[in-house]
């Protein structure tokens, strides 16, 4: 993705922040994420909604501008429908129970998860999920303090749990298996 091409530039002039979106959406899922679970802060569900809804806002035209900008494929027709699809998201309302709101709010955090996926697709360049994997294990390895420290004799020793999860999400693709890499 190239800030030249205008590709993937939002209305503040920056790319979407996907790994911000991630987490956002991540809040309300997780291993216990049943359809009547609730979530950790279920106080909070108002203000979650509220969160998942202007992140939607923000990317859903990113990825129709992404979607545009490249050839009509089996990719871009899925990217679009997704968008469709979190365009009738955000307009259902959330219900009058505290399950139903607990549900709503789930559903806003999978489209959302969902779409950061079609972005990131879309904006790759032509990317296998491999090579994203490994540019992305490869970027955070030449700039990261821990990964470029080396010992007397210039040996790289130290541990960096962000280098371990990028490598295992890299290990996860060329497995076949989809790792989000993030």
């Amino acid at each position: 993705m190239t800030a030249s091409s205008g590709e993937g530039i939002g209305a503040g002039g920056h790319p979407p922040d996907i790994a911000t979106m991630g987490t956002a959406a991540a809040l309300v899922l997780g291993p216990d994420d049943g359809p009547d679970a609730l979530p950790p802060s279920a106080a909070g569900l108002g203000m979650l909604a509220g969160t998942l809804r202007g992140r939607l806002e923000l990317l859903i035209p990113e990825v129709q501008r992404a979607a545009g900008l490249r050839p009509k494929d089996v990719q871009t027709y899925c990217a679009l429908a997704c968008v469709g699809e979190a365009r009738g998201k955000l307009t259902a309302s959330a219900g009058d129970t505290p399950a139903s709101h607990v549900r709503h709010v789930r559903r806003l955090a999978r489209i959302l998860l969902a779409l950061c996926e079609h972005y990131e697709r879309l904006t790759t360049a032509g990317e296998t999920a491999e090579q994203t994997a490994l540019r992305r294990l490869g970027e955070h390895s030449s700039t990261c303090v821990t990964c470029r420290a080396r010992d007397d004799q210039g040996n790289a020793d130290l541990p960096c749990a962000d280098a371990d999860r990028l490598y295992d999400a890299w290990r996860q693709t060329r497995r076949g298996a989809f790792a989000p890499v993030g």
